[in-house]
């Protein structure tokens, strides 16, 4: 029986080196089966151990075990997938005490799981197995071959711990150019563009709780003559932050509470009147606090993503710090703050199509039963190579909250437009 609790300490390495990724339930397995270790036979061909040289899989017979557990494995009981012969006592004990320590790491690291057995036994063909993944070491954990936790000369492990955030985001950079002679037949003024784009996320997820936050900066800038001069104007300006909060309700819906801000960053004047201003930082400035359920379906397709917020309860306001054009985004007269309650809905989608095409849509749908507003954003990005892209947007506003802007064709609708070849990096 020794040898057996020798020869289970030496397989069961593996196990605690894997499960060093976390510090202290490693600790724990260490001292709970750290018996020592002697000559052994050579045991490689018993099928009692493969479990414990291969990826962490979800075996039924170690969780049925560990629910209704028998000191004594019944013969004619048999795991799916090992075809044994009648085992005697001492394999059975050996096979016991590996499915204890596999139960263990399947309570306190269930992230380590690679694959249920299912899907292991859906794999046609051999699996794969480096010797790296054989020893349980983490190949980015900057352990080498030769260092063993024991070894007296070898560096202080690098343990992993989990990370529950993800921060990730790209910076886009557009530009154009054009040029008309002064005598070409039909005019036109000759004109750059360039607009640039940052977008920050970061992404909180543990068990059943997510916070998901988006950070938009948007600032381009076009050419054109005023009064016998090159000027500069803005033709994008946005600096938007979403928050996100959400605690699982059940299957694919969970609820949530939202709250996004925007405003833009640099002033506009009225292109007749230069000295006019028609807007700039904080004026106006929006912001809206939504209380809901998000629905997260899964597709067959994983490339569509898809998220719809449905929200009851929101409230919503804008403040304008320039009281003269306060009433330009339907604020009163003598006013510089708005809000309303009402509901709102949002949604979001991601589809990648035929290779390099990426469609990408937000929008947004609020009502105050008084008034309305609603945004919708569509990104069409097709990939020409690994950095480059051409990139048409298309954005659609409505609000009837300000009269004066009601266009005689479009109504309360606006309309904008960029067909670009754009510049991306992720990281």
């Amino acid at each position: 029986m020794k040898k057996l609790i020798r020869i289970l300490a030496c397989v069961l390495l593996p196990v605690v080196a894997k499960a060093q990724e976390s510090p202290s339930p490693a600790d724990s397995l260490s001292s709970e089966f750290s018996f020592e270790v002697g000559e052994f036979e050579d045991f490689s061909d018993n099928p009692l151990y493969f479990k414990l040289f291969m990826p962490l899989v979800l075996y039924n017979s170690t969780v049925s075990e560990g629910i209704e557990p028998d000191t004594v494995i019944k013969s004619g009981v048999k795991d799916s997938l090992l075809a044994l012969e009648p085992i005697d006592t001492q394999d059975a004990e050996v096979s016991r005490m590996i499915d204890e320590a596999l139960m263990k790491i399947y309570l306190e690291h269930p992230e380590l799981v690679r694959m249920t057995e299912q899907e292991l036994m859906g794999i046609k063909g051999f699996v794969p197995i480096t010797s790296d993944m054989a020893r349980g070491i983490n190949v980015n954990s900057g352990i080498s071959g030769n260092q063993t936790p024991g070894d007296e000369h070898s560096q202080e492990l690098d343990r992993y711990k989990p990370g529950y955030w993800k921060v990730f985001g790209n910076f886009q950079g557009k530009y154009t150019q054009s040029y008309y002679s002064d005598n070409w037949y039909k005019g036109g003024e000759s004109n750059r563009a360039i607009l640039s784009q940052v977008v920050v996320e970061a992404d909180y997820a543990k068990n059943q709780t997510s916070w998901d936050n988006k950070l938009e900066m948007k600032l381009g800038y076009y050419t054109t003559e005023i009064d016998g001069e090159k000027k500069l104007r803005t033709n994008e300006d946005l600096l938007r932050l979403t928050s996100k909060f959400g605690l699982k309700a059940w299957d694919k819906w969970n609820y949530t509470a939202q709250f996004q801000g925007y405003t833009q960053f640099m002033p506009v004047f009225d292109t007749k009147v230069t000295t006019r201003l028609k807007s700039k930082f904080f004026a106006p400035a929006y912001g809206n606090l939504s209380i809901g359920l998000d629905y997260k379906p899964k597709f067959k397709n994983r490339n569509v993503t898809l998220s719809v917020q449905l929200s009851p309860l929101s409230y919503d306001c804008r403040y304008v710090s320039v009281d003269s054009i306060a009433t330009n985004f339907g604020i009163k007269a003598g006013h510089n703050f708005m809000k309303s309650i009402g509901s709102r809905v949002d949604a979001n989608l991601k589809w990648q199509f035929l290779t390099d095409f990426t469609l990408t849509s937000k929008a947004y749908y609020y009502t105050s039963y008084e008034r309305v507003e609603a945004n919708f954003e569509n990104t069409l990005d097709y990939r020409l190579s690994k950095y480059f892209s051409l990139q048409l947007f298309l954005h659609w506003r409505y609000d009837d909250s300000t009269p004066s802007r009601k266009n005689e064709d479009l109504g309360y609708s606006q309309l904008r437009e960029f067909l670009t070849i754009n510049f991306r990096y992720d990281w």
